[in-house]
């Protein structure tokens, strides 16, 4: 079966990432526009190296391979990658490049790579695209690739790979989409009697200009100059410097301006004019190290002075009275930024009038709550219920025990929003405090603390009461109180803990093995986003592995692998007993009257 350049490039970048050899540092960069709206970097060197130090080998991954037909397909696609002349040991970019409006059929996605050896990838087209045509253009050549309608171009140092796409499909380009390019087959396709009738020339008018026109795209990434790559912006130059094994940049104002999306009044063009977003993935030993960048714009910038830095209340986090934490998530955010970027927007007129019956305005709302909120869990485990409309009925359900609670900001914001004609049939004031009016509504509702200080929710009276009471203490492993202290958002989950309860009795035996080290793989996860400066977030997440001695990706595929395996065997098992059901003889004797 033929090959288009979509496999070719998805063989190469899966046999980067279990190759080892030395290389010369990437400049795959210089081909992405200022104008792509998303970048995604694979660093296939760093992966490699990574992969294969802990012996992970094409062959351990082939035995994971459905069958031996499948396996042997595999092996050939990486042979043929690994003799194609690209550079298995450079930097992968996809980018998505938005433009023109929806129907003109202007934005598309590129893939570009290095090449160790232009005339050995011209041979491998050759040899895998059906239909090759080679043609030359100032100083690169290229193929237009029929079947993908895709221009493949390249030079002597480099390959780039382009076809239009559909922004309104773009989930396909997702884990787990159908992305998966049409091959060519021998079965004769489907034709519309419609479509043929069209005359000849006219489509290959058409086709003609459709192909010019993505040759010229690839003349101009080939020659872009200094002032319209992509690595003038100075996010993206940070990104690449960051040296990750995987990165992705956003960049929305190149999305916004596209014409994709002519409906985004300009208020909210000019807001977010200037923010751009990048963030990294780095396996490390016994981790998974995620780190991600805001760049604010200008005017987003200045709302976000405007009210300073604010950092989480570690007091309501710290009086949570449990020694058995199962997670929490504090957050600081002053909500009032959100009423200045409604009215930067020139939508707050509109907010008005949709809360015109409730009697409140936004900055009502807004000014009634401080923006420190926490919630916290612990205790979690599966539990039988039993139902309330069958009684004698029981499923077993996640439960867990729980805080939550919100500071209240400006008084007078807050008593009128709870006394406003939206909440007073609901809320009704006793003394310091605020209770629901219905007790039969009331007995349906979490336990509840609603005071000019703070709502409090809780699992249980018990518990709210003991948190309110600010007695207890929560214990939190070593080091998570000072990694999210000062910070404006903070959070954990003790993985360890939510997947040590899950029951194995729901699974076959042949799959508990595979179930436990699953269950065994991960301990836990911490996440903290503070301000680096007046117009820069950092967020950071790390996934813990229990294992910290080995790299974290080669955990990873080798339970992937060890999982296929199982699935295999599974799948076998029941075919064979479905085959001896099928082959059975079948007795066509008469038993007598």
């Amino acid at each position: 079966m033929k090959k288009s350049i979509s496999k070719v490039l998805l063989a190469a970048v899966t046999t980067a990432v279990v190759l080892s050899s030395c290389s010369k540092t990437p400049d795959e960069s210089r081909y992405i526009p200022k104008t792509a709206g998303v970048v995604v970097d694979l660093n296939a060197k760093q992966l490699t190296t990574k992969l294969v130090t802990n012996g992970i080998t094409m062959d351990k991954l082939f035995d994971a391979a459905q069958t031996k037909d499948t396996a042997n397909e595999m092996m050939k696609a990486w042979k043929d990658a690994e003799n194609s002349g690209i550079d298995l040991q450079s930097h992968f970019f996809a980018s998505f490049v938005f433009q023109g409006q929806p129907a003109e059929n202007k934005s598309y996605i590129s893939l570009t790579a290095s090449l160790k050896d232009a005339d050995k990838f011209e041979a491998y087209l050759k040899k895998n695209i059906a239909n090759f045509s080679l043609k030359t253009q100032n100083d690169f050549k290229y193929i237009w690739e029929e079947k993908q309608h895709a221009v493949i171009g390249w030079n002597k140092s480099a390959v780039i790979y382009i076809s239009a796409v559909n922004p309104n499909n773009l989930e396909k380009y997702a884990p787990g989409g159908s992305s998966a390019p049409d091959y060519p087959s021998d079965e004769e396709p489907i034709t519309d009697s419609a479509a043929a009738a069209v005359p000849a020339a006219l489509v290959a008018t058409e086709d003609d200009a459709v192909i010019k026109n993505w040759v010229a795209e690839v003349d101009h990434l080939f020659h872009l100059k200094k002032d319209e790559s992509a690595g003038t912006i100075e996010p993206f130059a940070k990104l690449l410097k960051e040296d990750a094994d995987a990165g992705i940049f956003v960049n929305p104002e190149a999305i916004y301006n596209s014409g994709q999306f002519t409906m985004i009044p300009a208020n909210v063009k000019k807001l977010m004019e200037g923010s751009f977003y990048t963030g990294t993935v780095n396996f490390e030993n016994g981790k998974i190290v995620f780190n991600g960048h805001s760049y604010m714009g200008k005017e987003l910038a200045a709302i976000y002075k405007k009210y300073g830095k604010k950092e989480i209340d570690m007091d309501m986090l710290k009086k949570y009275p449990s020694q058995n934490i199962t997670g929490f998530i504090s957050y600081a955010f002053d909500f009032r930024m959100i009423g200045d970027i409604v009215k930067a927007t020139g939508m707050d007129g509109m907010v008005n009038l949709m809360m015109g019956k409730s009697g409140l305005s936004m900055d009502d709302v807004l000014n009634a709550f401080e923006g420190q909120l926490t919630y916290v869990a612990s205790d979690f485990a599966i539990t039988k219920k039993e139902s309330p409309y069958f009684p004698g009925e029981f499923t077993e359900k996640p439960d867990a025990k729980w805080i939550f609670s919100l500071k209240v900001g400006n008084k007078d914001a807050f008593n009128k929003v709870m006394t406003s004609p939206m909440l007073k049939e609901v809320f009704t004031r006793e003394g310091d405090h605020y209770t629901v009016v219905n007790p039969m509504a009331a007995a349906t509702m979490p336990a509840m603390s609603i005071t000019e200080k703070y709502v409090t929710l809780g699992s249980d009276s018990v518990l709210l009461q003991e948190y309110l009471g600010g007695k207890g203490h929560i214990k939190l492993p070593d080091g998570i109180e000072s990694k999210v202290k000062g910070s404006m958002i903070g959070g954990y989950v003790d993985l360890e803990k939510v997947t040590s309860v899950l029951p194995e009795d729901k699974v076959d035996e042949d799959e508990k093995v595979v179930v436990k080290k699953a269950k065994d793989l991960l301990k836990d996860v911490t996440f903290v986003s503070k301000a680096d400066g007046g117009d820069v977030q950092h967020g950071e997440a790390v996934l813990t592995f229990k294992n910290r001695d080995q790299n974290s990706l080669v955990q990873l595929i080798n339970l992937g692998t060890e999982t296929v395996k199982v699935m295999q065997a599974k799948k076998a098992k029941e075919k064979a007993y479905e085959d001896s059901v099928y082959a059975a003889p079948v007795d066509t004797a008469v038993a007598p009257q």
